[in-house]
């Protein structure tokens, strides 16, 4: 697919520090670097978005921390803007069903997350959503390519983003040496409490509540990551925490499941069973104690991610009919 008669991008995006709006101002960064206008309308925390016939009205948040905390991405931010056929308005997946009410652009879908997108709705709206041709689809994830192909979309493209510099600004040069287990109470709690639960020599590292050098500082000291959560999209975090030098395991379900999300080889996959019979418990108990090997499997991931900002450009090019650079 190429967008070349696209002559400017607008990002639907909420006011929210997460990944997903992250992501879009990576986006946008890079298409402003590559020479196509791209801009962002924010939502949410009292600002709003009204379509007045052939034009989008933006209304601002009352108050946005994207614009602080995402200030290194120099994001553009849209006020309104005119419909028409060169203007391509991107919307989050959470957005999906609105594609059909933005008359006269075009409209794209980026699906940062495949499991959040469509919770609570009916089949038929899915089976709308997914007949219309008009709309493109990017995907920022294997596992979104796959869920996109499985319900009928012809064709999906690549769309994805980085880890943020903070982490890889200094590469990681060996496994790091403090004998801990990081991981995200946000996501996959119970399993999580079963695993420490059921492991209590192993010393837990949560990463909640803190700032992201906090969070940079734990990865860089933490010898391991576990992920326990549903993982609907290639989250962060795992990757951070590799960048950062920790040995990663993922759980296989979602995006874990994919060789194109997390490359690692199968023992750093894992699942619920593998929690409650002790057996991810032995595997960590082996990275500890050769921390050294089990962190040299692990380069493929590291160096894939090292790449991740070079890959956005080349997708973009790619996007907009260019050759790829030599």
């Amino acid at each position: 697919m190429s967008i070349k008669f696209v002559k400017r991008v607008t990002f639907l995006c909420p006011a929210l520090l997460t990944g997903g709006p992250e992501a879009v101002h990576q986006a946008a960064q890079v298409l402003n670097q590559e020479g196509l206008p791209a801009d962002i309308a924010y939502y949410g925390a009292g600002g709003g978005l009204r379509i007045d016939g052939s034009r989008l009205e933006v209304t601002p948040p009352a108050e946005n921390p994207c614009l602080t905390e995402f200030a290194h991405y120099e994001p553009v931010v849209c006020r309104q803007a005119l419909l028409r056929r060169h203007h391509l308005v991107v919307l989050p997946e959470v957005l999906a069903l609105q594609a059909a009410s933005i008359p006269g652009a075009s409209v794209a879908v980026w699906w940062l997350s495949v499991d959040n997108g469509l919770l609570g709705v009916g089949e038929a709206a899915r089976r709308s959503l997914f007949a219309d041709r008009s709309v493109r689809h990017f995907h920022q994830s294997a596992y979104a390519e796959d869920f996109l192909r499985g319900v009928g979309v012809p064709a999906s493209y690549p769309l994805g983003d980085f880890t943020d510099p903070r982490f890889t600004a200094v590469p990681s040069t060996g496994p790091n040496p403090e004998p801990a287990v990081a991981y995200n109470p946000a996501k996959g709690a119970d399993l999580a409490a079963a695993f420490f639960g059921g492991s209590p020599g192993l010393r837990a590292a949560p990463i909640q509540g803190m700032s992201k050098p906090q969070i940079v500082d734990l990865l860089r000291s933490t010898m391991v990551y576990v992920d326990f959560g549903h993982l609907p999209g290639k989250d962060r975090l795992p990757r951070e925490a590799a960048a950062s030098g920790a040995v990663v395991f993922v759980r296989r379900l979602g995006a874990g499941r994919f060789a194109g999300d997390f490359p690692v080889p199968d023992f750093f996959r894992f699942d619920e069973a593998d929690v409650h019979s002790g057996e991810l418990a032995r595997r960590v108990a082996a990275v500890q104690a050769e921390p050294g090997r089990f962190w040299a499997e692990q380069e493929p991931f590291r160096a894939r991610i090292s790449g991740e900002r070079e890959e956005l450009r080349e997708q973009v090019r790619r996007l907009r009919g260019q050759r790829q650079a030599a």
